[in-house]
């Protein structure tokens, strides 16, 4: 499994087939790639804010994909013409030899027009033995611990940048619960909202026996 990590939440995720995760891309500073770079096989969506729906439209209408996303955004999105494939919390899929299960987060969601988006979500992947948690959008809850019982997680990308998401020590607390091997911190650094230092987040993990991995936008990390 590769981890293409492309700034904030967006990531494309390569099993055996190419996933990407919340495609954030042209409006996103920290990306210095084209959505025109992009043909997923399938794009997920953690919720409908713009900075992570960001060029979903405008991909899967040129590549023909289908959007994998909360049941309620899913509907928004179908009205733009986009192939959809909804989905609520507790929902799992197999794509090819790719297994996705849909797992909570703590998190609000709209869509573009500000209409309601449904839930906020956070996905596991799983392929090949190997697991990757991105969380999405989310406070620390008492769930985490059920989600890292549930699955023996490899890598856990978890937001660190507080103000719309847990910071630094809350995510450290969330990485007691999931105990991941790995840990990549994102949405932090976007915009002055989500301003942090991420060595602060280094020096907690190295209290714990989870790996601290910090991905510039571009970096790949395989698993």
């Amino acid at each position: 499994m590769d981890i293409n990590f492309l700034g904030h939440a967006a990531v494309r995720i390569k099993t055996d087939i190419d996933i990407l995760i919340d495609p954030f891309i042209s409006q996103n500073p920290l990306c210095s790639k084209s959505p025109d770079e992009f043909s997923p096989d399938i794009i997920l969506l953690t919720h409908g804010h713009g900075d992570h729906i960001g060029d979903t439209v405008s991909i899967a209408l040129r590549t023909n994909t289908t959007v994998y996303a909360m049941a309620e955004l899913s509907r928004w999105l179908a009205r733009q013409d986009v192939k959809i494939h909804g989905f609520n919390t507790g929902g799992s899929f197999i794509i090819g030899k790719t297994n996705i299960s849909v797992v909570e987060a703590v998190h609000s969601s709209s869509c573009p027009d500000g209409s309601y988006g449904g839930l906020a979500c956070g996905f596991i992947i799983q392929f090949n033995g190997k697991t990757l948690y991105h969380s999405g959008d989310t406070s620390l809850f008492a769930g985490m611990s059920l989600i890292g019982e549930k699955y023996n997680i490899d890598v856990a990308m978890l937001p660190i940048g507080g103000n719309y998401t847990m910071d630094s020590v809350d995510a450290f607390r969330a990485v007691s619960l999931l105990l991941p091997d790995v840990c990549i911190p994102m949405h932090f650094n976007t915009f002055p909202a989500v301003m942090c230092n991420p060595d602060e987040f280094e020096t907690l993990l190295s209290n714990s026996n989870t790996k601290y991995k910090l991905m510039q936008p571009g970096d790949t990390y395989s698993v």
